[in-house]
């Protein structure tokens, strides 16, 4: 008997990803690598829908049972696939705590969170072909924590550019981000103890002047990496599109082997058998239209995407590099993307403000990979409590 895993076949002798439907491989793939590029569930679903590129489930009805259907994309399934360490080549049992009555009757209908794996009963890697390796499925699950609402989470659409990587540099706390006049005043806050204890606020501060000094130090940061940034781009463009280019080929190649199949049962049939064979030829002209319409779905996406970039398209990307300052000021440029490179370069800033006075301490700068460790005196308004 075989475990029925999406894209894994793990029979009794033997564990192969060869004798899989290659769509369903290369789908499962591209989930991983668009959460590596993006960070988040919602940001591979919206990539999905956007390219129209549909998620391989199983039938678990009917005479279908057991084949792979393909169907819209859903948050569920991603993360399925996400949080599933079948696909790191490992095998898990008592990934989740055990149900009482009293927990079965309470339970909301959301899914229960899993353990961690040091509390799983059974862990055993290397058991089949793995799609990512271990230390990315740990990766990607600390990336998917982090996007709680209790963590650092993904970039959201407010001005602020520091939410979420601001501490206060007296009680360590996360600084919170409010909004007053109609989103047009931004102040951080820390109001950990006044909420929890009841105690005087830390601190607070506006948020403009030190965005525009983070920002500053960010253009630094990325000026002289420019070109290699476009270089990267690039490739990034590129890889993307022969991802997508491929997705196509496969459904093409899909659909034109269920109208040969259709035409094999309509040609099996024996004449006499006009019920049979209508309902047949029926389903045959209806895998033909399937696949008409699909070829000019294809033909206006090579319209709007060729497959590889033209030496005009590598001009303009180079030239974009040259002008950071202004693409990060650019009214096109929105806050989610501006924090998305906030993230990119900074781990955390702590900062932290003396008395009633607007002067402040030097904020620390954490800078991801060791690029810089960057000390700035910031003047900034102190807010009201």
């Amino acid at each position: 008997m075989s475990i029925a895993v999406l894209g894994i076949d793990l029979g009794k002798n033997s564990c192969s990803l060869a004798g899989l439907d290659e769509r369903v491989r290369e789908t499962i793939r591209l989930v991983f690598d668009i959460f590596d590029r993006r960070g988040s569930v919602h940001g591979v679903m919206r990539y999905l829908v956007e390219h129209d590129i549909a998620l391989p489930d199983r039938v678990r009805s009917g005479p279908a049972t057991g084949e792979v259907a393909w169907r819209r994309p859903h948050r569920g399934g991603i993360i399925n696939l996400l949080t599933n360490p079948a696909y790191a080549g490992t095998y898990a049992f008592g990934r989740r705590p055990p149900e009482s009555p009293a927990s079965r009757i309470s339970r909301s209908c959301t899914q229960r969170p899993s353990r961690d794996p040091e509390d799983w009963r059974v862990l055993l890697h290397g058991r089949w072909p793995a799609y990512i390796s271990w230390e990315t499925f740990e990766e990607n699950q600390r990336r998917l924590m982090a996007n709680r609402s209790k963590h650092k989470g993904v970039p959201r659409g407010g001005p602020s550019l520091l939410a979420g990587l601001l501490y206060c540099g007296r009680c360590g706390c996360r600084m919170v981000t409010c909004y007053r006049n109609n989103g047009h005043d931004l102040r951080y806050s820390c109001t950990r103890h006044q909420i929890n204890y009841g105690a005087p606020p830390c601190q607070a501060l506006s948020g403009a002047k030190l965005d525009a000094l983070v920002t500053r130090l960010i253009l630094e940061v990325l000026r002289p990496s420019a070109v290699e940034v476009s270089l990267q781009m690039a490739e990034d463009i590129e890889l993307e599109r022969t991802a997508r280019h491929r997705q196509w080929a496969l459904r093409l190649e899909q659909a034109h082997y269920e109208v040969e199949r259709a035409e094999r049962q309509y040609n099996a049939v024996e004449p006499e058998n006009r019920l049979v064979a209508r309902t047949l030829e029926r389903h045959w002209e209806e895998a033909l239209t399937a696949e008409t319409r699909l070829r000019e779905e294809h033909t206006r996406f090579l319209s709007r995407e060729p497959a590889r970039l033209s030496p005009g398209d590598r001009d303009a990307i180079r030239r974009l590099s040259e002008e950071v300052p202004a693409l990060w000021h650019a009214e096109t440029t929105t806050a989610a993307e501006r924090k998305e490179i906030a993230r990119l370069l900074l781990e955390r800033i702590e900062v932290t403000l003396h008395g009633d006075t607007e002067q402040g301490d030097y904020p620390e700068f954490r800078v991801r990979d060791d690029v810089a460790h960057v000390q700035a005196r910031a003047r900034v308004n102190r807010s009201p409590k």
